[in-house]
């Protein structure tokens, strides 16, 4: 392992990161807001440590397999921790710990939040707080091979382990045309969703933050009632669209533009996403319809929106469904589970894992009946080999055997049944808020610090689906490098 060109990749992200955080120091000085002293401390942190690691950078990046897991992992803790720097010196947050739990959610799109008065802060923190989910959304070491032109080789490793195992399509020959692509459409949808939602009457801040937020698959919210605040049927209409839009596959708009509108080679993740969404809104509807709400429209609007903010991990709110019936409350959780499709901005499980599972347990059902039978397992109409159908058993096995053990820890320490296996399944999930004292109108401030950690080490696990940071800590993978 050359770790001259780990040191130096990382070095290159961190100045990169730097000049994201010149957008809210511009803000800070335009509004004065006194919160530009943060933003300068961590500007030049990462400008400095970034500068000093490329020292002796090679001229070219040959990024081997083991080297780019070891940049994907130390490279998302590092951005998380510079990330909370102005948190933390903008005097905002109590402790450093609280900075970097609103660091990593905002990275990995969790949306999970310590803060009980988001109102209350600079508009330059609530930029770089939702600027967070927008960078980590599609991926931070996706965003440097885009700008750092001495990447080359070697880019398909950085590309794979930290985006989904099961998307990593290349639409072009080389992976940073289409890591370039892939920002291109997310930069799209960013702006078409900003300019609907000021149309409807959102201003500009408001409407880029939670456009933002929105295609990140995020639910970071300027307001403390996130999109309920607004009290609009139309801002709620926008939304649901564009969270819908943002759990489908990204390389399928770009198929769609080359192809001319065929949808083949993603029909059927797709068609079990819409079955998905439309049974489970089925289901919370109606028993809203009977438990909650005394007309069907309310059952509906409140019913759909949340079921597309749980299913593809967004997290944004337009109800306190805490006070939902225990029905509600399985099918949201379910869908926390199984997230939206792979290759999107949501986290979970993927559906492309559920169905692959689904289907590797009807095969073995049905050799167990006719051993000499020979079936093929397919997805989106490709047969899958072996070695990916048993990673996928390995992964749905690790997630939630995680899921098990990070709950009774959590509980282990004093909290309830439901605020334990909520916050867990949230913030693993990349979803946000939950159920106890992690509801939609609460938040994770009182959560010991310990408890921090663990919800921290979530969602760094579920962002970066395991793989990667279970390998670096095996001591094995140090002996073979």
């Amino acid at each position: 392992m050359r770790f001259k060109n780990i040191i130096a990749v990382l070095g290159s992200l961190f100045v990169v990161l730097g000049l994201f955080l010149c957008i809210p120091l511009f803000l800070s000085l335009s509004y004065h807001d006194k919160a530009h002293y943060a933003f300068i401390i961590a500007i030049v942190c990462a400008v400095t440590c970034g500068l000093l690691m490329q020292i002796n950078r090679p001229h070219k990046f040959n990024i081997q397999r083991w080297e780019a897991i070891v940049i994907v992992v130390i490279g998302w803790l590092g951005v998380s921790l510079i990330g909370a720097l102005p948190f933390y010196f903008c005097g905002y947050f109590p402790s450093f710990l609280d900075s970097f739990f609103e660091s990593v959610s905002g990275f990995t799109t969790t949306g999970a939040s310590i803060l009980d008065n988001i109102e209350s802060l600079p508009l330059s923190i609530l930029v770089w707080r939702t600027l967070t989910h927008w960078l980590g959304g599609m991926g931070i070491i996706i965003l440097a091979l885009v700008v750092l032109p001495a990447i080359n080789v070697g880019g398909r490793n950085l590309y794979t382990f930290e985006s989904s195992s099961l998307a990593n399509e290349q639409i072009t020959p080389k992976i940073k045309d289409t890591a370039r692509l892939l920002w291109i459409v997310y930069f799209i949808l960013t702006a078409s969703e900003t300019a609907l939602l000021l149309i409807a009457g959102l201003p500009f801040f408001d409407a880029s933050l939670t456009a933002m937020a929105t295609i990140a698959t995020g639910g970071f919210s300027p307001k403390n009632a996130s999109i309920a605040a607004y009290g609009s049927g139309w801002v709620e209409a926008i939304v649901v669209v564009f969270m819908f839009l943002s759990g489908i596959n990204f390389s399928l708009y770009l198929q769609l533009f080359r192809s001319g509108g065929s949808l083949r080679g993603y029909s059927e993740v797709l068609k079990v996403y819409f079955a998905i969404i439309a049974i489970a809104a089925t289901i919370v509807i109606l028993d809203l319809r009977w438990h909650t709400y005394a007309n069907w429209s309310n059952a509906i609007r409140y019913g759909v929106f949340q079921v597309v903010s749980i299913n593809t991990t967004t997290g944004f709110v337009t109800a306190d469904w805490e006070a939902w019936s225990p029905v509600t409350h399985m099918v949201l959780l379910v869908l926390m589970l199984i997230g939206a499709c792979p290759g999107s901005t949501t986290g979970a499980i993927k559906n492309s894992r559920i169905i692959l599972l689904v289907k590797s347990i009807y095969r073995e059902l049905v050799q167990m009946i006719h051993p000499r039978v020979v079936t093929i397992v397919r997805l989106n109409r490709r047969p899958i080999d072996e070695k990916t159908i048993q990673n996928t058993l390995v992964y749905v096995g690790m997630y939630l055997g995680f899921f098990v053990v990070a709950s009774l820890l959590i509980a282990a320490s004093g909290a309830g049944f439901e605020s334990s296996f909520f916050s867990v399944a949230t913030t693993l999930g990349g979803v946000g808020p939950g159920i106890g004292n992690v509801g939609p109108v609460e938040s994770f401030f009182s959560f010991s610090a310990a408890n921090k950690v663990i919800l921290i080490c979530c969602m760094l696990l579920g962002r970066l689906e395991f793989y990667s940071i279970f390998i670096v800590l095996f001591p094995k993978f140090w002996r073979k490098v």
